[in-house]
């Protein structure tokens, strides 16, 4: 499956600009006037947002920090003292929106981004970021944001307070530990998914906020395919003397790339990574995600060309093993006379290669977009592999890379040569 940045840190500018609002203080300030002098900092909300509306303010000001870099503990702490602020000035009887849970459980949990090195502080985060959504549940039970929240907030957690704090020499102090609480991240989420279907709440499908719960997911399953490899390579770098000894670099290379770290059974990772189920539930729940993408009244362009991107790399990932397999057994001359390959003959890795990729072009011609020619070469690459895939000369290999040769020509041109190499590599230079 496709592997992405982890989704904690999306990249945008901070609007930071006086205003007549509020100054917002710093949490842990030890007295009013200390944070007023030393901690101040004023934020520009969006328009949108009502002066004489507490809620609409809050939900402005977390709006500018999701849209920012979310790399300043200031305006987290200011939108947590906002939720204090309101919960303790809240009149009797009165009932605080779903919203509000939501703004003040995520922020208690993007707090632990701040303070990585310290797991007592990250755990406090979390419990109190999901006693404050779990209250919100409680008031709210249907509401569908505050489902995805939780399922968000659960799946952070386990990257930051669990799978960070592991090395490969751990063991599971309970059994299946990590996965039950993976498992109990996404039955909430497909909780939320299901509820917003019976609501006809698809526009909350219409956010990349809740996208990157699927991003999220597919991040932990990359941190867990690939967990060990930096600890390995860190024991290699010190105990190495400077010399090469018999293997060149290149044999070196060839050696990391192939080798794949194993985990011990009775590591907590373990139960997920010898598992595919989580990465087809990652594709399965992509899918119906840009389903219900599609539903919404106004489906955002560029989160339909996201999605489509994600799920069109997913299926090319998925096709190079039966690729491989096909152009080894037809190709390979130390191969010859072998009938099978990873457990499939020529033909079989032929047409399941074929499926795959034809699936990945889909997605991606979707997600093209005619002011970024990357995407425009990630059809080109996509269609010359499905070319590799037919036999030579043939009419439908040549019609493939005519195709290709000219998107890339197109790509090279607007970009002065940026993709020259791909150009030349395809027309045998």
């Amino acid at each position: 499956m496709a592997k992405r940045t982890l989704g904690l840190g999306k990249a945008a500018k901070a609007k930071k600009q006086k205003t007549d609002n509020e100054p917002i203080r710093n949490r842990d300030s030890k007295t009013e006037e200390e944070a007023e002098t030393s901690n101040q900092l004023t934020v520009e909300l969006p328009e949108e947002v009502d002066a004489n509306d507490e809620i609409s303010q809050l939900r402005g000001l977390y709006k500018t920090y999701i849209n920012s870099n979310r790399d300043n503990e200031l305006i987290i702490n200011g939108i947590i003292h906002e939720c204090d602020r309101l919960l303790r000035n809240q009149e009797e009887g009165a009932s605080l929106p779903p919203t509000f849970y939501k703004i003040y459980s995520i922020a208690l949990s993007e707090l632990a981004n701040f303070h990585t090195d310290d797991a007592k502080q990250i755990q406090e985060y979390f419990e109190a970021s999901l006693e404050r959504v779990d209250t919100g549940l409680e008031k709210h039970p249907d509401d569908v944001e505050l489902l995805f929240t939780r399922s968000k907030i659960l799946i952070n957690q386990i990257v930051l307070q669990y799978v960070s704090q592991l090395k490969l020499s751990s063991e599971a102090d309970e059994k299946n530990k990590v996965k039950d609480l993976l498992d109990t991240a996404l039955k909430v989420y497909e909780s939320a998914e299901s509820k917003a279907g019976e609501l006809s709440k698809y526009d909350a499908f219409n956010d990349e906020e809740y996208f990157d719960i699927l991003e999220a997911v597919d991040d932990l399953l990359d941190i867990v395919d690939n967990f060990g490899r930096e600890e390995v390579e860190n024991k290699d770098d010190k105990e190495e003397t400077g010399e090469k000894g018999k293997k060149d670099e290149e044999d070196e290379e060839d050696e990391e790339e192939d080798n794949e770290i194993e985990l011990d059974e009775t590591h907590p990772l373990y139960p997920i990574k010898n598992t595919d189920e989580y990465n087809q539930w990652w594709r399965d729940h992509t899918i119906k995600y840009l389903d219900n993408l599609k539903k919404t009244t106004s489906p955002s362009q560029t989160l339909l060309r996201e999605v489509n991107q994600r799920l069109g790399q997913s299926y090319l990932q998925e096709s190079e093993i039966p690729t491989n397999v096909y152009t080894t057994l037809k190709y390979d001359e130390d191969y010859a006379g072998l009938e099978e390959l990873e457990g499939l003959n020529i033909i079989q890795a032929q047409e399941i290669a074929k499926d795959l990729i034809h699936k990945a072009l889909e997605h991606l011609k979707n997600a093209e977009d005619r002011d970024e020619p990357e995407s425009w070469v990630n059809i080109a690459e996509a269609m010359i592999t499905l070319g590799n895939l037919y036999e030579l000369d043939s009419k439908e290999q040549e019609k493939l890379y005519d195709e290709a040769e000219t998107i890339l020509k197109k790509a090279n041109n607007v970009t002065n040569g940026k993709y020259q190499d791909v150009l030349e590599n395809l027309l045998g230079n």
